[in-house]
């Protein structure tokens, strides 16, 4: 995965529009601090975008100041496009900061935080690793559910396999 790709992953995770499959990705431990720097750089960039639109607006104000009483209709109007901006983007940075602190947790931590769904990743990832550990520690057979269940873990969808072994049988 790219860097471009993975800070995309990381913003789209702060607005809730990943998948199970692409928020497991983030959860991964060797992820964890490419994910505070995503966040980190995100945070400066929706930062520097405010410090922009408010220089923008500044600048405008004036500029329309010399136009007299038309451009005070046009002041305010433009005025109001930039507060509107300005809001979205200090929200957006404000869910950014917050995801930042528990990324942070976690690396600090070494513990994924039970908030936005981690919990229930975490626990599947557990239980299926003990569910391989169990079947090697009691000597059972391992199934092609088994086997595809582990590759899961690992971003693989082997489960279709699955269905031809036993279409087969």
């Amino acid at each position: 995965m790219t860097n471009e790709t993975f800070v995309k992953l990381v913003a789209e995770e702060v607005k809730n529009k990943l998948s199970p499959m692409q928020r497991a990705v983030l959860l991964q431990k060797e992820n964890w601090g490419g994910w505070r720097d995503a966040l980190v750089s995100l945070a400066s960039n929706l930062e520097s975008q405010i410090q922009q639109i408010n220089a923008d607006e500044k600048t405008d104000k004036e500029r329309y100041a010399a136009f007299g009483s038309d451009g005070e209709k046009l002041m305010h109007e433009s005025s109001h496009a930039y507060k509107s901006r300005a809001s979205k983007i200090n929200r957006f940075k404000f869910h950014v900061e917050r995801r930042l602190d528990d990324v942070t947790k976690m690396i600090e931590t070494d513990v994924v935080l039970e908030s936005a769904g981690w919990d229930d990743v975490a626990f599947y990832r557990r239980a299926i690793n003990e569910h391989r550990v169990l079947l090697r520690e009691y000597d059972l057979e391992e199934t092609p559910i088994d086997k595809a269940l582990w590759a899961a873990l690992d971003k693989k969808w082997e489960f279709d396999t699955v269905a031809m072994v036993f279409n087969d049988s």
